[in-house]
């Protein structure tokens, strides 16, 4: 795993624990239990999140991320961070690791990455709020994000099946 030092200090001091399915939104274990596939371009893409029609896309790493990008459920969270931080950062760890080990088992490599980025958000940029998006690397074109260990605006962390170990 690569992240930030936000990221590494929420990791830190969230006792994680075993991560479990009930840990993942109901939304986002359909999506994860649809699995994976390929586009015509060749951009590895979670099957659920495939969008009727398709737009063009710069490269595959665009495509990858267009479509495997979303925000993580969190309506029913807790405003206050501190209440907040610890479930959100769970249910975007188990995500995570549901759709890297369905993509493990899919392509037969550990190639597809999964990105978590916590940061303010909302109305009023005063709530924490988180996304997951998977995308593979790709020898040229530019990392999804570059130099995460220096990303000061987020908490972000990349994560691959072989992290997986750490907690489930």
């Amino acid at each position: 795993m690569r992240s930030n030092d936000k990221m590494s200090r929420l990791l830190a001091e969230l006792p994680v624990g075993e991560l479990t399915v009930d840990d993942v939104p109901p939304m986002f274990r359909e999506v994860a239990a649809e699995g994976w596939s390929y586009t015509p371009n060749g951009a590895r893409v979670l099957s659920g999140l495939v969008p009727e029609f398709t737009g063009s896309y710069v490269d595959v790493l665009q495509e990858e991320t267009s479509i495997n990008g979303r925000g993580m459920t969190d309506h029913d969270l807790p405003v206050a961070e501190s209440e907040r931080t610890g479930p959100l950062l769970r249910r975007c760890l188990a995500y995570a690791f549901a759709c890297l080990v369905e993509a493990e088992r899919r392509f037969g490599d550990r190639d597809v990455r999964a990105y978590l980025i916590l940061s303010l958000g909302g109305a009023h940029d005063d709530l924490l709020t988180a996304t997951v998006t998977f995308c593979t690397h790709h020898p040229n074109i530019a990392p999804y994000i570059r130099d995460i260990e220096n990303v000061q605006d987020a908490a972000v962390a990349e994560l691959t099946s072989a992290d997986r170990g750490s907690w489930c």
